[in-house]
């Protein structure tokens, strides 16, 4: 008699569960499953290596073959874009709107991706001019979709712009999920301040990383959390 251990069988109970959730989804949420928000902290706590660490940190999570493999299974595709934030005031969009839906669709965003430039510099850090930025980019899709994510990093607490948790809970209350990419080490404590001031929504949660070199592989675990949250589960 063969027994299979559940590493074994797992990969297949994934593809079954997800097989399940696409089929049971209604037709009209079928436009787009997820629209997903990265917003990149560039406020002066993050110096230009750290900068670089982070933008290649996502495109290279984004090409990762499981990530992929999620995108190309999701109603729609995932439709992304890309913020970059610091203090009151400064926020912008290097890249708009994007559908994916296929490896070659990853290849040509991120290609884009890694080609942006930091927009601010020295500046100060503000969560939740960052969270209003983010949530009005919902505004500018056109496409509906089920899920409204806004994936925001950090590695310190705001020093500017309103306070962050009346903004947080109003945009949750829009029914945005926001979580987290935490870079620990500063004092006062960023994690801290992200699990009780930031996240809010369904789901929510805090992915902490110990540094930048180790970006690519915290944003691949948050982007498998985002793209299928049920299955994600099961790890």
């Amino acid at each position: 008699m063969l027994i299979f251990g559940w590493n074994a069988i797992l990969p297949t109970v994934k593809t079954l569960i997800l097989s399940l959730l696409l089929a049971l989804a209604p037709a009209n949420a079928r436009a787009c499953e997820l629209a997903l928000v990265i917003a990149l902290d560039v406020s002066r706590s993050v110096d230009k290596f750290e900068y670089i660490l982070m933008r290649n940190g996502v495109g290279d999570a984004l090409l990762d073959d499981d990530v992929i493999e999620l995108i190309g299974w999701m109603p729609g595709g995932l439709q992304v874009t890309v913020t970059q934030w610091g203090g009151a005031g400064q926020q912008r969009q290097p890249i708009a709107w994007r559908r994916l839906s296929d490896r070659q669709s990853v290849i040509e965003f991120v290609e884009d991706l890694i080609k942006i430039d930091r927009g601010f510099w020295y500046a100060d850090t503000s969560v939740s001019e960052a969270l209003l930025h983010a949530d009005f980019m919902f505004q500018q899709l056109e496409t509906p979709c089920r899920r409204h994510v806004i994936d925001v990093s950090g590695d310190g607490i705001s020093n500017a712009g309103p306070e962050v948790n009346p903004i947080s809970i109003a945009v949750a209350e829009r029914g945005v999920t926001i979580n987290g990419l935490v870079v620990a080490g500063a004092q006062p404590d960023p994690v801290v301040y992200y699990l009780s001031e930031v996240i809010r929504g369904p789901l929510a949660f805090v992915e902490v990383t110990q540094g930048y070199d180790d970006y690519a592989r915290a944003m691949k675990r948050k982007l498998l959390r985002e793209l299928a949250p049920s299955i994600s589960m099961l790890d």
